[in-house]
């Protein structure tokens, strides 16, 4: 016996609900997390260089907060780089090296990254900044790209979040040694992070002694 148009359409509705607004809303902020990103840096910089103070001189090393400055942006390019050295996506979960200590190792050293720029640029409001809308960002990404590891690797993915923390690793905890290969590293464009962090570096030096 053949349904009725509004007996198919419950059916549908039932099989295929329909997206809250917060979901459309974290999709959104998935999909263009890059640009928005990009877009509220450039509103910070600008809000720097007009009203801000004038930032350190990344590449004067006897100022301590500029040594933490450069040792956060160089930390952060060294997790990354760690990472994407052994990182096999879609391929296997990896458990190993900084995958052994936390679970989002790339995310983490990114976030080195901009509180070291931060602190060069030396506008405590940009840490609010960070710590607001940029974190919200990659939090609603960290949380999509699990669900998908979790689906993909079922009976691995459970053992490994019990064990690993998310973004901050436990004492005394080491990650097991990993292979680390260029190859990969080269294969997740990580020099583009070096050359990117460099031409920043580059910039604060030229706003420094403008």
């Amino acid at each position: 016996m053949s349904s009725s148009p509004a007996a198919a359409k419950t059916i549908s509705t039932v099989e295929h609900p329909a997206s809250t607004w917060p979901q459309n809303f974290a999709a959104f902020l998935i999909r263009r997390r890059i640009l928005i990103s990009a877009i509220l840096f450039g509103l910070m910089i600008a809000k720097d260089v007009v009203y801000g103070p004038r930032p350190r001189d990344p590449f004067y090393l006897r100022d301590g907060v500029t040594v933490l400055g450069v040792l956060l942006v160089g930390g952060g390019l060294a997790l990354r780089s760690w990472a994407a050295g052994i990182l096999h996506k879609n391929e296997e979960l990896t458990t190993k090296g900084p995958y052994g200590l936390i679970r989002n190792p790339l995310y983490v050293g990114s976030f080195l990254m901009m509180f070291g720029f931060c602190v060069l640029i030396g506008d405590p409001v940009n840490f609010l900044f960070i710590l607001g809308p940029v974190l919200l960002i990659y939090v609603v990404k960290v949380r999509q790209e699990e669900r998908l590891l979790a689906a993909r690797f079922p009976q691995e993915w459970a053992a490994y979040a019990e064990s690993t923390p998310r973004f901050f690793p436990r004492l005394r905890r080491v990650g097991r040694s990993a292979e680390w290969q260029f190859s990969q590293w080269v294969h997740h464009r990580e020099y583009q992070a070096i050359a990117a962090s460099l031409a920043a570096l580059a910039a604060i030096e030229v706003w420094h002694v403008m």
